[in-house]
């Protein structure tokens, strides 16, 4: 029967964007802004942004599990409509295990992966692991030998009591992240959705940073111009400590409390591409520095890129609780559960920005302005010093009534408590005047001068589930689902100048549909409505008069998407395995109008309702198909993403691409197995992106044939691994 608590056959940790990460699973809506890895139960980081949960995670053999949450489990257990990671490590037992696993590519990545359990006394096991990345990128970057550098340890004791039925289990994590990767690349935009590549440029083999990786700029925090090294200067660092209690109250009820107190740091640098511009005699650009065939201060003309600076200096002390009692009925009908979260986070986030240009090439130049490298230092900063309180409670029910009825039914009810300090220019709901100009973020501006402004929020967050299944005969039947939640916005929302939309959010997803399982052949296919108000962002937009300037904006805003999935995997013959996802969806804005406000006056209302939204495809097909026979296991999955649109007015878009993977595994015995896998067999560039200055205009006239700058997915690349169990 279809699992109602995670989601299957998804191959998460396949992602054609970064070799490291999980992928993001697209449920026809934008991302959530929430946890989305979490680890033994609780979150590996709680403010998502700019302490972005891939920095403090890696998937290791020291998980005995690592799944995705479905929708309806995450709603009711965290209280957010979106798929997450959910991963739980390994126990020791009565029985010594470890295993080492070594990765690599013709690219250079180095990986290291080793852990170990087993047992210490009677009672008595031990857990341990060690996980390091050494990863040059696939686009030699000139500034840094390692794109990824990252260590992490793991060691946890279990002691079990009372004949096996309780036990506790106590985990130590550290992990420690250098992060310099720049997946940027200049490229023409043909403008039919196509693009080609500028001047040789090789998408995903060169690098498009400079070889100086010195940046200037002013720090919000202490008011002074300051450099950082950019290969050294993106560093994350988290330690936790854990602790899960687990008893079996009587053969069907068991209890299980679990605590983690987490602290994380983050030293974030992204210089994201933000246009590139024209520049003439009397632009005022020149170079920074001497180069082999250039002197600093030399006049510059020509194509340069600009760069988004954001240097974000954030910490994160959580402590986070969390029980549970669950149990089954006498007559095996019901599984119920009841769950409890207590969790205090208290984030804080200083922002620093600035405008930065080099020239437009491989290995480039970095240039001056007037005679300064950064341009509008700290006109977007942004700083908080929050704290939250999340309380819920939450219960669910599997309930098979009868032989053709199955229903599962969630509830929870959360409190949800938001203070902290900021600098706002306005502190007051619907305020418009300025009641504190020194809070403006004019540039050069430190929190040193700022007058800083509170703001506290309690919000109750109820969110719900309900499954239902009707099977008409043996394997074939109805389905239907139906998840609320409602959310409320984070500290990040606050850390701009003007008081954000405070309303909450409420997602509401709805499916129904078949399902057919026999000895060959597991089917559903569904009709589904998604639907989320008030979404809410801060979207930097730039002045259609003048691309030197960025304003960061906090929107608002209600989504929709109707659609169609068919899930399918197919066994028609031993050995073999087909697994096929299909979706059709139309993601569109609702009440969507926003009255950007620009330095030179420039104002203009713009009415996005009806829009498709920007990065979300319309057409989603999945098909992985494998063949294990003696000792191999041949295996393959392409992934398809039809057209994205570029800019909120639709006028611009990329065309739709293929991922592409495959791979042969061999297990020479039960001690050493071997892979080689292949990444963009058709080595598409898979080109991605926005082009700032077009995302409020309608004539596309000035974008074809235009150079721009953006992302990409991986070149073909082969990798290899080995692993070794004993």
């Amino acid at each position: 029967m279809p699992n109602t608590k995670e989601v299957e056959n998804r191959n998460v940790m396949l992602n054609a964007s970064a070799d490291n990460q999980p992928r993001q699973v697209s449920i026809g809506l934008p991302s959530e802004l929430s946890a989305t890895i979490y680890e033994d139960g609780t979150p590996v980081s709680w403010t998502w942004w700019p302490m972005l949960p891939y920095y403090y995670w890696a998937a290791s053999p020291v998980y005995s599990h690592v799944g995705m949450k479905s929708l309806s489990e995450n709603a009711i257990t965290n209280g957010t409509v979106n798929y997450i990671i959910d991963s739980w490590t390994k126990e020791g037992g009565d029985k010594f295990e470890g295993n080492a696993q070594y990765n690599t590519n013709i690219f250079g990545l180095q990986r290291f992966n080793v852990s170990a359990s087993g047992p210490i006394a009677k009672g008595w096991s031990f857990t341990a692991g060690a996980y390091t990345n050494l990863d040059p990128g696939t686009n030699k970057l000139a500034d840094t030998k390692w794109q990824n550098d990252m260590k992490q340890f793991k060691f946890g004791i279990t002691k079990r009591f009372n004949n096996n039925r309780g036990k506790i289990s106590l985990f130590y994590k550290y992990n420690f992240t250098r992060n310099a990767t720049d997946g940027t690349a200049p490229f023409i935009f043909v403008g039919d959705g196509s693009v080609k590549e500028y001047n040789g440029f090789d998408m995903g083999r060169d690098g498009f940073l400079p070889a100086n990786s010195q940046i200037i700029y002013y720090d919000a925090a202490t008011g002074r111009m300051t450099s950082v090294q950019r290969d050294m200067g993106m560093t994350a660092l988290s330690n936790d400590v854990n602790l899960k209690f687990d008893y079996d109250l009587t053969r069907n009820m068991h209890l299980r409390f679990m605590t983690k107190y987490h602290y994380a740091n983050v030293h974030y640098l992204g210089l994201s591409a933000a246009g590139i511009g024209l520049a003439d005699e009397n632009s005022g650009y020149t170079y920074a520095y001497d180069t082999y065939n250039h002197q600093d201060g030399e006049l510059f003309t020509g194509n340069y890129a600009t760069r988004y600076l954001q240097r974000e200096v954030a910490h994160e002390r959580s402590w986070f609780n969390t029980a549970e009692l669950t149990g089954t009925s006498s007559d095996k009908r019901h599984s119920w559960r009841v769950g409890l979260n207590v969790w205090w986070m208290m984030p804080d986030m200083i922002n620093s920005t600035g405008l930065y240009a080099h020239t437009v090439e491989a290995d480039p130049v970095w240039l001056k302005l007037n005679g300064q490298q950064g341009a509008g230092l700290n006109t977007g900063a942004e700083y908080y010093d929050a704290h939250e309180l999340k309380t819920a409670l939450y219960l669910s029910d599997d309930w098979q009534i009868n032989n053709r009825w199955w229903l599962s039914a969630g509830l929870r009810l959360e409190y949800y408590k938001l203070g902290g300090r900021n600098a706002m220019t306005n502190d007051e709901p619907g305020g418009t005047d300025i009641k504190y100009p020194e809070n403006a973020r004019t540039p050069q501006w430190s929190i040193l001068n700022a007058t800083k402004t509170g703001f506290s929020y309690d919000y109750f967050n109820p969110a719900a589930q309900l499954n239902l299944r009707y099977t008409i005969t043996q394997g074939f039947g109805l389905l239907a689902e139906g998840v609320f939640a409602s959310t409320a916005s984070g500290p990040g929302m606050f850390a701009g100048t003007t008081l954000p939309n405070t309303d909450q959010s409420n997602t509401v997803f709805a499916r129904a549909g078949l399902f057919w399982n026999n000895s060959w052949i597991k089917l559903v296919s569904q009709f589904t409505y998604i639907m989320k108000t008030n979404y809410q962002a801060r979207s930097q937009f730039t002045n259609p008069n003048n691309a030197a300037e960025v304003i960061t904006v906090p929107v608002s805003y209600d989504l929709e998407t109707l659609g169609w999935t068919t899930d399918v995997v197919l066994t028609p013959f031993k050995g073999f395995q087909f697994h096929g996802l299909f979706t059709l969806q139309e993601p569109k804005y609702k009440d969507f109008v926003m009255v950007p406000t620009f330095s030179d006056g420039t104002s203009n209302t713009y009415d996005f309702s009806g829009n498709y939204s920007p990065g979300v495809s319309r057409i989603i097909v999945e098909l992985d198909p494998s063949y294990s026979f003696d000792k191999f296991r041949v295996w393959a999955s392409f992934r398809y993403q039809s057209k994205q649109y570029i800019n909120k007015t639709n006028s611009l878009y990329f065309n739709g691409r293929w991922e592409t993977f495959a791979g042969i595994d061999y297990a020479m015995n039960k001690h050493l197995s071997l892979s080689m896998s292949m990444v963009n067999l058709l080595n598409q560039k898979g080109a991605s992106g926005n082009i700032s200055s077009a995302d409020l205009v309608t004539d596309t006239t000035p974008y074809h044939n235009y150079l721009m700058a953006g992302s990409y997915i991986r070149p073909f690349t082969v990798e290899f691994s080995a692993r070794i169990s004993f």
